[in-house]
């Protein structure tokens, strides 16, 4: 895939993040397109390439959250990586693979971040955090194949490195 698509369909994730999915929420709970766009990646392309495309989704992540700045960046990379791992393990171009593999490591990612922000005292009060956390990844759950069908329709014609 060329990196003027991978940027095309990042900025596109961006504005849909940014604008169109607060309308969409249900009880303020948005799905995230960029976790769900690093786990397509991870799973679908080579270790090397899975690790620009998760960091360049990581720093467009950061750019447009109130989180820390870099703090996405290094667990969209950590987490890529360890998907990338455990990819040939599992059969990945199952519908029901991609949603579980996207609940888990959704999970992971939101427990990583409050730990990190924890720690930090960076104002994350836990109780409330965890408490809407396994509805985040719920909505995650929910959009992924039609993310996953979007992101292969956008890149028709491109060859794919499925490794």
């Amino acid at each position: 895939m060329p990196w003027f698509t991978i940027i095309s369909v990042l900025l596109c994730i961006s504005l849909i993040q940014t604008t169109l999915l607060f309308y969409i929420s249900i009880f303020n709970i948005h799905p995230d397109l960029f976790f769900i766009f690093l786990v397509y990646f991870s799973l679908n392309f080579d270790i090397e390439r899975s690790f620009y495309v998760n960091w360049t989704s990581g720093l467009a992540r950061d750019f447009f959250s109130g989180n820390l700045f870099g703090l996405n960046t290094i667990l969209f990379v950590v987490i890529g990586f360890l998907i990338s791992l455990i990819k040939d393990e599992i059969f990945r171009k199952h519908l029901l693979t991609q949603i579980l593999v996207t609940f888990i490591v959704s999970i992971l990612y939101n427990l990583f971040l409050t730990k990190i922000c924890k720690s930090i005292n960076y104002g994350v009060e836990m109780s409330n955090y965890c408490s809407i956390q396994c509805t985040c990844c719920a909505a995650d759950i929910l959009v992924v194949r039609p993310i996953i069908l979007s992101i292969k329709i956008l890149t028709v014609g491109d060859k794919l490195n499925y490794v």
